[in-house]
């Protein structure tokens, strides 16, 4: 995998968004921002690529919060790096477009999922049929507080439903990381 494509700097700001230890959050920073500075460079002549140069200004403008949250960090959960949402078995990183991302295993175990077949699945494919029609005003009612809590009901692979209670924290740019509890 070349340092100049996109899958280098996704996978590396993922990995600095999902860090919780400060000693390595900062050298994986640094090289998501290198990453993303590279990637940009080889788009610049390309007129087709603005989404994803959009998308990596926000990913710049992310790590700028992390970098400053390592300087200063927060007492309040709500805004700091470490937060309890990363704490847990059941974690999962979901994109602006409610695509799973990266998950724990106890996720893929909760949901009879392996970890290929989770990733790119969206929030609506899991989701109770009977509450998936909210989900879309739910996650943009999300990504304009910053932070949800609740109560919500997933489908496993079997058909099951798994009522879960979940906190969940939105970046800048739309991607949010979740912890779930099992109701049952």
């Amino acid at each position: 995998m070349k340092a100049s494509d996109s899958a280098t700097w996704v996978a590396l700001y993922h990995s600095a968004l999902l860090e919780l230890d400060p000693q390595k959050l900062v050298g994986l920073i640094l090289a998501a921002e290198m990453a993303c500075q590279e990637r940009r460079k080889g788009l610049y002549e390309h007129a087709e690529a603005s989404t994803e140069l959009q998308a990596i200004a926000d990913a710049e403008q992310n790590l700028q919060v992390l970098r400053r949250q390592l300087v200063t960090p927060s007492i309040d959960n709500e805004t700091s790096h470490t937060h309890p949402e990363l704490n847990g078995k059941y974690i999962a990183f979901v994109n602006a477009s409610r695509q799973y991302v990266a998950v724990t295993d106890g996720v893929c175990d909760l949901l009879g999922y392996s970890h290929a077949e989770l990733i790119g699945k969206t929030i609506d494919e899991i989701t109770a049929p009977e509450i998936v029609k909210a989900v879309p005003t739910q996650f943009q009612k999300f990504v304009k507080q910053g932070f949800l809590e609740g109560e919500f009901v997933l489908v496993r692979r079997d058909g099951k439903l798994i009522p879960i209670r979940y906190n969940a924290r939105v970046f800048p740019d739309g991607c949010l990381v979740a912890r779930w509890e099992r109701l049952d």
